[in-house]
């Protein structure tokens, strides 16, 4: 008797414990050797959508030619191998640094921009200051005539007609984590 009431006492407090949260939407790690770059092409929902997340550098690939940078934009659908020339979004890029000379100790220094159909990329004000490995929460919203990017309390709008719009995702040179990525139909 005694066995069956523990049996069922752990039954009960099983069920007593608070729900566990899940995570919304996929992780996506986007690891890459240096000099080197991967890209990820999503197919969207239809026009109006949101895509939302949050994206990490995780680590620096040593390299002399090229920056580690992710990438996350709205562009038309292009043949495989190819990039659009039109697009917008927004990239974090770092910068290898001796920790002893940042004012953070970091070994590097974080930069958050916007970028838009290959024009030079956009600095977010502060972009600097934040500490490598910071996880960035983004919203990408795309209405058919424009991409609205929202970085932080920041957001910009980028005039963007795209036929088959994507959601393409790149990165080099280093390792970024994109977590609780969704590709919402707008409503």
């Amino acid at each position: 008797m005694m066995k069956l009431t523990y049996c069922l006492a752990a039954g009960l407090a099983l069920f007593a414990l608070p729900a566990v949260a899940v995570a919304k939407g996929i992780t996506y790690d986007c690891d890459t050797a240096a000099d080197h770059f991967s890209e990820l092409n999503l197919p969207t929902p239809g026009v109006p959508f949101t895509v939302s997340g949050n994206v990490q550098l995780r680590t620096l690939a040593a390299s002399k030619t090229y920056v580690p940078l992710a990438r996350i934009q709205i562009a038309p659908s292009a043949a495989p191998g190819q990039s659009s020339p039109v697009f917008a979004g927004f990239s974090l890029a770092a910068l290898p640094a001796d920790a002893k000379k940042t004012a953070s100790g970091a070994p590097a220094i974080q930069m958050l921009s916007y970028n838009f159909g290959g024009k030079d990329d956009e600095l977010l004000p502060m972009s600097l200051m934040t500490k490598p490995g910071t996880v960035q929460p983004f919203t990408i919203s795309y209405d058919g005539s424009e991409v609205s990017v929202k970085l932080g309390p920041e957001t910009k709008n980028f005039p963007l007609k795209a036929t088959e719009p994507v959601v393409r995702i790149v990165c080099s040179t280093g390792e970024f984590l994109f977590t609780d990525l969704t590709i919402d139909a707008s409503r």
